[in-house]
């Protein structure tokens, strides 16, 4: 029996040995960078898409194997309805939005009254001067997302087979407007009768007399397949175009605190890159258009009086506080900064 005890007691060290590795919890594996995927309607090689590269790549310099991001576009991407339900139901993390948002969220109509932001550099004095932080309280409390940045994308002009040059050339027009119902409903204010129609049919829909004339941003009225039959851009810059970058709420949730200090820090800064981006962007849109395309330049003096009129009517559903912001834009004579 001595023998036998002498013999368990010389093997207890080794039998803790077991033990102990049994029951010890090895750290995992560090884990890669998170995929993430931003989704952008339109075109991959659209306004939207270069300036997400150059967000996300501040992102990733930033906070480094801790994401990768995978621009989501074209054909693959779903309509901006689709995606504005599935990034607030939680069913995606990052979408680039612009009517959705706005035809979603009323007082987002500032965004559709005509004539109301006198050019990019005012727009801008108007989101350092407060207008971008209402802006995004007021989305996130009402779509209950979180609005990671609001940047440019752009002025609307007209392209026709004349120029526009005052409300009477704008009346009983028929006007190809696929944007939200909200753009539409800024032509009707205008006196025109706006269409709805796939873009692609564009010719056939102005030899039928559908349409006689396209609304949109530069680089769509310059990719239009309509040939010469509309041979003039008129400079309207009839409203101002933003895009929201929405992160849905189980994503941010999902982060650590200094992801998301990193995230709200570098999506605040980015708004001055991204209005160069838009510049650039713009300009060259303008060098390529065809020598048969003539940019004819528009005084907005002429649609003073319905520009007054949707001013108040906004003013009166939604108070003057956000005109205010817009009007406190309009003195300032410095180049924007934050």
């Amino acid at each position: 029996m001595s023998d036998m005890c002498g013999q368990m007691i010389a093997f207890r060290p080794v039998w803790l040995v077991f033990l102990l590795l049994a029951t010890w919890t090895f750290p995992a594996q560090a884990a890669g960078p998170r995929s993430v995927a931003v989704w952008i309607p339109g075109r991959a090689d659209g306004l939207a898409a270069r300036q997400m590269v150059y967000l996300t790549k501040r992102i990733e310099e930033r906070l480094p194997h801790h994401f990768a991001f995978e621009v989501q576009t074209g054909a693959a991407c779903p309509p901006e309805p689709e995606l504005l339900a599935q990034v607030r139901g939680g069913r995606i993390e990052i979408a680039v939005l612009g009517d959705a948002v706005i035809d979603e969220v009323p007082r987002l109509s500032l965004f559709r009254l005509p004539w109301l932001f006198e050019s990019r550099e005012h727009v801008q004095h108007a989101l350092y001067a407060g207008l971008e932080d209402e802006i995004r309280t007021h989305v996130e409390e009402t779509l209950k997302v979180v609005v990671v940045g609001l940047y440019e994308n752009g002025f609307h002009h007209i392209r026709a087979d004349r120029a526009i040059l005052g409300p009477e050339d704008l009346a009983q027009r028929k006007i190809l407007v696929n944007d939200g119902r909200k753009m539409r409903d800024v032509m009707r204010s205008l006196g025109a009768i706006p269409q709805k129609y796939p873009v692609e049919q564009a010719a056939q829909a102005m030899e039928q007399g559908i349409v006689d004339s396209f609304d949109g941003m530069m680089d769509a009225l310059e990719l239009l397949p309509i040939g010469n039959k509309a041979p003039v851009i008129t400079l309207t810059r009839h409203v101002y175009e933003p895009f929201f970058v929405l992160a849905s709420q189980p994503f941010w949730e999902s982060l650590s605190d200094t992801e998301r200090a990193a995230l709200t820090e570098i999506g605040v800064d980015f708004s001055d890159t991204a209005a160069k981006l838009a510049a650039t962007y713009y300009d060259a849109a303008r060098k390529r258009l065809p020598r048969t395309i003539r940019l004819q330049p528009l005084n907005p003096e002429r649609f003073a009086a319905v520009t007054a009129q949707r001013r108040a009517a906004y003013e009166q559903s939604f108070g003057a506080d956000w005109m205010e912001l817009v009007d406190i834009g309009r003195e300032e004579t410095a180049q924007p900064a934050r």
